[in-house]
This record gives C-alpha cells, structure tokens and sequence, in this order.
C-alpha cells in the first residue's frame, strides 16, 4: 500500500565541537554535531516541523553517536549547536502556502475599501545585558536524563572562554558529600578541561532551564 504522508527529515548544519576530545579515540578538537529537522509532510511537501535531533560523529574513527548514546561531555556543546540551528523555512512549506491564499482572499475583499487604513507598530528589539561568567570553582548540575545529573565544575575562566571538569552521570541527590566525592572520583579523564566559548555558555544557560548552580 503506497502513504502519501508520513516523517521526513532535513540536515540543518554541521559544526565542529571545539575543545571536546572523542571518548572513544581520545583524539582533541575531532568531532563534529550535525542537526537534522524532523518534519510531517503529505504527498512529500512538508506541513510542519516537529522538532530537531543531533548526531555527533568523529573525523578520526568515524564512531556516530546519537543523543542517548553520548557521554556527558557532548551533552552540552551539542545542545549549543542545536539550539542556535534554526529550522528550514521548507518545512513549513504547506503552512506558507496556506497563509499566503488566505492573505490573497483577505487582500481581494478589501481591495475596494479605501477607508482602511494599516497601522504598523515598530517594537523596540528587547535588550538583554549578557550574562557575566562565573568564576573558577563555580559547580552546576546539567540535567542528563530521567534522575540522572552530571556536575559541572568551572577550572578555568578567560574573557571569552570557560573550560570545565564533568563527572559521569549521578543518580544521588546532589548534597555537598555527594558533591565533593563525584568531582573527585566520578570525572573521566577526556572530561577534565572541556571547553565553552562565551557565547556558548551563554547559550547553555538560556535554553537549558533546569542548568542549576550548587556552588
């Protein structure tokens, strides 16, 4: 039997993960984000989107990861990536279409009426003062899954750029004994100086609500 609707998907960009070593290689600066969009379409003309997924995949050893099969230090970096990737304008497709009939109808109806008149209203573009970057010891907990967390450690900060240490995901509630034992025994050693640009933190801190400082 022949569908003529169903899911398609659309590569929206690849970006280099800068500072994050491959777990499996351990070879620096290898790997690489590519984010896809997912899309309902009918007769293969896209409707609507219905989300965006990540793969990561290393230009040393070739291993493809997908976002439940990623360790703790592409977690964040790849959300990054992902959260600036915007979607295909070709993805709402059917909805453009749709509006654009819709507008003709309106603009048919209207077009003897001279009284009307437009008003267009200029809203000022929001200003946001960009956040200040915390400082050497700073510790969040990164949301990982269903109960699970991993912690992050700030060990190093420059004017433009943080690098922290991760532990491998926790389950337990993050209490200072908790805390102060995963930093020191749960941190795998490709996790110790992960690297974020400023903008990077800044986007990680925006769109990932549940991002907590405990220290």
């Amino acid at each position: 039997m022949l569908f003529f609707f169903g899911l398609g998907q659309t590569r929206i960009t690849t970006t280099a993960l800068s500072g994050v070593t491959c777990t499996h290689c351990h070879t620096p600066d290898s790997l690489t984000a590519t984010v896809f969009s997912r899309y309902f379409h009918f007769f293969w003309i896209p409707v609507i989107p219905i989300g965006k997924f990540s793969l990561t995949q290393c230009g040393h050893c070739k291993q493809v990861l997908e976002k439940k099969e990623m360790p703790a230090a592409y977690q964040a970096p790849v959300a990054a990536v992902q959260s600036q990737a915007k979607l295909p304008v070709t993805n709402y497709l059917v909805l453009i279409l749709l509006g654009l009939a819709v507008l003709f109808i309106v603009g048919v109806g209207l077009f003897g009426d001279k009284t009307s008149k437009a008003k267009a209203e200029a809203t000022p573009a929001a200003t946001e003062d960009a956040s200040a970057l915390p400082n050497v010891g700073a510790v969040y907990s990164m949301p990982m899954g269903p109960g699970q967390y991993s912690l992050m450690q700030v060990t190093k900060a420059t004017p433009d750029s943080l690098y922290f240490r991760i532990t491998d995901p926790l389950a337990t509630p993050a209490s200072e004994a908790v805390i102060t034992s995963a930093l020191r025994d749960s941190v795998h050693a490709a996790n110790q100086a992960t690297g974020y640009s400023k903008q990077q933190w800044q986007i990680v801190q925006q769109y990932n609500k549940k991002l907590k400082r405990l220290r």
